[in-house]
Formats: structure tokens, C-alpha cells, sequence
């Protein structure tokens, strides 16, 4: 009977930590899916692209190696907005609209040498190299955060200055008591000591070694209420560069490129000195992307986009002047140099429009530019313009020409950014919105010890009972 007796109360007692374990477990399941759930991006996000490393020997004990990644079009075409004065109180708006004050996207870097899989992420990269007490525990061997706009591809330097091996106080080398240096990451048999302006420092050798790196984006959601969110996109494709790494340059042998396709043809709102700004679409193709990241990454050339325009029924073109970054969103170009090069353009003439890419790279020793075949030519109507020989203004405001191709103009509507106010974050976990000044967590533990109360009463009011 006392054997039965004990024996059931180590089922209660099992059954009890059993449902506390699963209450506390399905709360916190729960909280991360609906996080991920609540907080939708304006924007498609996905692993970087193209992702293409080199390094140029006469420089790298310096600088380091450079890097070139690709964005897909949905990220490229919303920076795009983000980054044009004309739309973006338009796009800050939208974003108001989903209960976010702000939104960015930071590339992050993470890289091993010598094998694939001995890289150097932790948790501190989730939360921009600090701890819940805002420490720093990340050391400048972790890319955390590149520049980033929306172009197409974009491109850092890193591996490069390892510091001062001979200084005690250098962190680059040695780190802090709150993170680790260059010599706690590299191993003694990766690099080997040089003397440069009478400093020696550590120099990773890459004709004996090889470089692998991987890039992921961590994007940072800003609640109108609420604390900031991380959301990390997968890892890219590994890169490599140094002994065992692939030639990418065979990429760019026998060049040839595609002509570019324009659409969504249209005259906006917009001037430049006082003369009107069209603006279109291109559709970069992958192609096309790759291509410039390798040239990026091998610091020899970039791509550019050329636009060219003409009265219809003359046979010269004029380079206009504008975007020329090759990127997702809209290009933006204003017809100045047509208006200074015909003197007087009247209403609704029609103008053709035409496009190229232009490859400035060096793929050989004698250099030079590759140029891409012509578009197909668009038409529009003109607005009025006139230049005198003492201004180059147009005698007129209206800019509302009459488009062959498509129209698509929209108005924006200005809304002043708010200021973020800085909240606090939950000083035990770090993210949760702390209801009440206390974390989630506890108040889940709390919960559970009520649970807990609950069904030992009832099993003791039970037991009495039997008794």
C-alpha cells in the first residue's frame, strides 16, 4: 500500500513538472511564431546573391579583400524609393502603415579559412555585436554590418589590418575582457608576421591559404510600439578566393552582353534645373547581376547604363543625363541636354528615347569599355522647352507630357518621419515588450507555479478525501 501511495505520487508529481515543462515550452514556441508571423516586411527578403570575393596582391596586406554581393529585385526596388527624395516620405508613410516607424537591412560577413566549417557567427551577431547589458563581444574580425543601397549589387572590403602585434593596448590584435582579437581567431599556423612602416602585424597568406565567406542580411523592424525586431535572412552561397579557390574571371572571357529591356516609360513631376525628369524601368537580368558583382569584386570595371535621345526624324542622339546605376527601382533622367542641344523643343513633339549598358572594365591589358546593343526606341510627347543663350530654364512649369508607353504616374503624399522615441529593452531577455515592467518569461513562470498551486490542492483536497 505505501509502495501504490508513493508510487503515485511520483506520477503526480511527474505529471505536474510534465505540464509545467510543456505550459513553458508551448509559451515560448508560441511567442517566437508569432513573432515571426506579426512582423511583415515591405519587401521579399532572401539570401545575398553573386556573392564574389578577391583580393589584389599589391594592396592586401592593407586592404584586404573585397567583396560583391547581388540583392534580388524587391529589396533593390524598395531602398530604391527609400533612397529617392521624391519618394520617400511616400514609402515612410507606407511603412507607418504597417505600425513601423523604420525598417533597414544590414549585410552581414561571416568567413572561415582553410575548411567550410569553421566559421565565426554567434548570438551576438543577432543583436549587432552586444550583450542584453549592451556590451560589445564581437571584435573587428566580425562583419556585422556593410554599407548597403539599392543598387543592384553592392560591395565592402574586409580581412584587411589585423593591428599592432608588438602593442598590448591594440584591440584589433588582442581584443578586450569583453571580446576576443585577431589572436584568438586565427590560428598560428594561418598567418605569419611582417613588418610594414615599422609595425609588425599578422598577414594571412592566400596563395598557401583559402578564404571562405558566406553573407546573410539581418533586417531590423522599429514597432511604432513596440521594441526593435531582428529578422535574419538564410546564408548565401559560399565564396572563396585564395589557393584552392575557382578563377571567376573566366566569367568575363569573350564578353558579350544583352541589350537592356526599358518599360513603364513615364514623365513625372519631378525637375532638374528647372527642366523635366522622365523615368523608366529596366529589367537587369541575372545575367547581367553577376557579371557586375564579379567585375566589383575583382575591382576592374562596373556596369552602367547609358540613355540617349532625339527629336523623331533627326539622325543625331544626345546623352542624357541621370541614373546610371543599374538597380530595380526607376531610373530617373532629365532631358536638359536634349533641351540645350535643340534650343527650343515645342509642345508634344515626339522624342525617342534609347538605352545601352556600357561595361567600363579591364579584362585585358589594353582595358577599354564593352557595350551592350541599343534597346528598342520608346516615343512620348515632349513638354514645351526652351533655351536662350542667357538661361537654361524652360519657359514653362508644365510637365505633363502625353506618353506612347506606359503611364503610371502617382502622388505622393508627404507625411513628416516621427522621431523614435528610445524605449527600454527587457533588461533579462532583451526583446520581449516586458507587459507591466516585467518579462515574459517570468510571468509564464509565474503562471506555471499557479498551475502548479492549483492541482496540488486539488490532489491534496483528494487525497483528504480518500482518507
Amino acid at each position: 500500500m505505501v509502495k501504490s501511495e508513493m508510487r503515485s505520487g511520483v506520477t503526480r508529481r511527474r505529471f505536474i513538472f510534465g505540464l509545467i515543462f510543456s505550459i513553458i515550452l508551448f509559451s515560448v514556441i508560441s511567442y517566437k511564431v508569432s513573432a515571426e508571423k506579426e512582423y511583415k516586411l515591405p519587401f521579399t527578403l532572401t539570401a545575398p546573391e553573386n556573392v564574389y570575393i578577391s583580393y589584389e596582391p599589391d594592396n592586401y596586406e592593407f586592404f584586404g579583400c573585397t567583396v560583391s554581393w547581388s540583392q534580388n529585385d524587391s529589396m533593390s526596388e524598395w531602398l530604391t524609393r527609400m533612397e529617392d527624395p521624391e519618394s520617400h516620405d511616400a514609402a515612410v508613410e507606407e511603412l507607418n502603415a504597417m505600425g513601423y516607424d523604420d525598417v533597414w537591412i544590414t549585410p552581414q560577413l561571416d568567413w572561415s579559412l582553410d575548411s567550410q566549417d569553421d566559421w565565426h557567427y554567434n548570438k551576438y551577431w543577432d543583436t549587432d555585436g552586444y550583450d542584453e547589458d549592451y556590451v560589445q563581444r564581437l571584435g573587428e574580425w566580425a562583419y556585422i554590418s556593410f554599407l548597403h543601397y539599392g543598387t543592384k549589387t553592392n560591395e565592402g572590403q574586409f580581412f584587411g589590418y589585423k593591428g599592432n602585434i608588438d602593442d598590448p593596448d591594440d584591440v584589433a590584435w588582442n581584443g578586450s575582457n569583453d571580446y576576443p582579437g585577431w589572436k584568438d581567431v586565427l590560428k598560428e599556423d594561418q598567418y605569419e608576421i611582417i613588418t610594414v612602416d615599422d609595425t609588425r602585424r599578422a598577414f594571412v597568406d592566400l596563395t598557401k591559404h583559402t578564404l571562405y565567406a558566406r553573407m546573410r542580411y539581418l533586417v531590423t523592424v522599429r514597432p511604432t510600439d513596440g521594441e526593435d525586431v531582428k529578422i535574419a535572412s538564410d546564408w548565401s552561397e559560399i565564396a572563396s578566393v585564395g589557393k584552392e579557390a575557382s578563377n571567376d574571371m573566366d566569367l568575363v572571357k569573350d564578353l558579350t552582353i544583352e541589350a537592356p529591356k526599358i518599360s513603364g516609360l513615364r514623365m513625372t513631376d519631378e525637375e532638374f534645373n528647372t527642366f523635366p525628369v522622365i523615368a523608366f524601368t529596366i529589367d537587369v537580368t541575372d545575367s547581367i547581376t553577376e557579371l557586375e558583382t564579379v567585375l566589383k569584386a575583382n575591382r576592374i570595371g562596373v556596369i552602367w547604363l547609358q540613355t540617349e535621345a532625339r527629336v523623331m526624324g533627326k539622325s543625331e542622339w544626345t546623352e542624357l543625363q541621370g541614373d546610371i546605376s543599374l538597380k530595380s527601382g526607376e531610373f530617373k533622367i532629365d532631358l536638359q541636354n536634349l533641351a540645350e542641344a535643340e534650343g527650343t523643343v515645342s509642345k508634344d513633339t515626339p522624342i525617342e528615347l534609347r538605352a545601352k549598358y556600357v561595361v567600363y572594365a579591364n579584362t585585358s591589358t589594353e582595358g577599354g569599355t564593352i557595350e551592350s546593343p541599343y534597346s528598342e526606341i520608346l516615343s512620348f510627347g515632349s513638354p514645351e522647352m526652351q533655351v536662350t543663350e542667357n538661361t537654361t530654364e524652360d519657359v514653362t512649369t508644365e510637365t505633363t507630357g502625353v506618353l506612347i508607353a506606359t503611364q503610371a504616374t502617382t502622388e505622393d503624399t508627404v507625411t513628416p518621419e516621427k522621431p523614435k522615441e528610445k524605449k527600454d529593452k527587457c533588461s533579462l531577455c532583451g526583446f520581449c515588450p516586458h507587459p507591466l515592467g516585467i518579462c515574459i518569461f517570468i510571468w509564464i513562470v509565474i503562471l506555471a507555479v499557479i498551475i502548479f498551486v492549483v492541482v496540488w490542492i486539488l490532489v491534496k483536497k483528494k487525497k483528504d478525501k480518500e482518507k
